[in-house]
């Protein structure tokens, strides 16, 4: 991981699953941490590289339930220690990490695993600036109305570092259900998830009432 923002960073990363939460790179996910386990993780966190691997907790009933391959790698941009022991965070999405397994840690109450970071790609010739174009007026047109979303909001999107993280944050806002946010974090290839967008945008323009509250919450622990 060369990102000299997640120089800190080694192969093994923190694991904070979660159900039915799927964190992208380049947003800020408000979280309460209340589980003595995850306020153990988060102390050694803070105590070292402040990062954290978000990844989506499948639905089994096991001692150690399964979880999904992608996760986003988060590091902690800022926290509040409160009396009784809990945290409330801001976690700053980093990096897409596929994880290639887990590590046996018997001194430690939380899960921890090897992982790899994911680049973004884009695997044929792509109009960056008519892409986006298009894809911020694809969201104004199926969001706008149903949000009262104002012009800062969508100067914001145009402001986004690169196309890929401009697909990441409106993948995060939309209100998708949590398999569909998975496959864009899954997929590296820029193109592809903009395609994947543009349909379910195309969907959801006919079908969001007026005034919905907007983005949706973010889950916590």
């Amino acid at each position: 991981m060369d990102d000299m923002d997640l120089k800190g960073a080694s192969g093994r990363v923190r694991l904070f699953p979660l159900p039915g939460v799927v964190m992208f790179p380049h947003v800020v996910a408000p979280l309460h941490i209340f589980e003595p386990r995850y306020r153990r993780m988060t102390e050694d966190a803070l105590a070292g590289d402040r990062l954290i691997a978000m990844v989506r907790l499948l639905g089994d009933e096991s001692p150690r339930p399964s979880i999904e391959v992608v996760g986003c790698l988060g590091r902690i941009i800022r926290h509040e220690r409160l009396p009784d022991g809990r945290f409330n965070l801001l976690l700053l999405g980093r990096r897409r990490v596929r994880l290639l397994g887990e590590v046996d840690e018997p001194e430690l109450p939380y899960r921890v695993a090897e992982a790899v970071a994911m680049e973004d790609e884009i695997r044929g010739p792509l109009d960056e600036a008519a892409a986006r174009k298009a894809l911020i007026g694809r969201f104004r047109e199926a969001i706008a109305a149903a949000a009262g979303l104002d012009d800062e909001f969508f100067r914001l999107l145009e402001a986004a570092e690169s196309l890929g993280a401009l697909a990441d944050v409106m993948a995060h806002s939309l209100p998708l259900d949590a398999d569909r946010k998975q496959r864009l974090l899954a997929e590296p290839d820029v193109q592809a998830r903009i395609f994947l967008l543009d349909g379910w945008l195309a969907e959801l323009t006919p079908s969001l009432p007026q005034a919905r509250s907007f983005p949706p919450p973010f889950s916590a622990n």
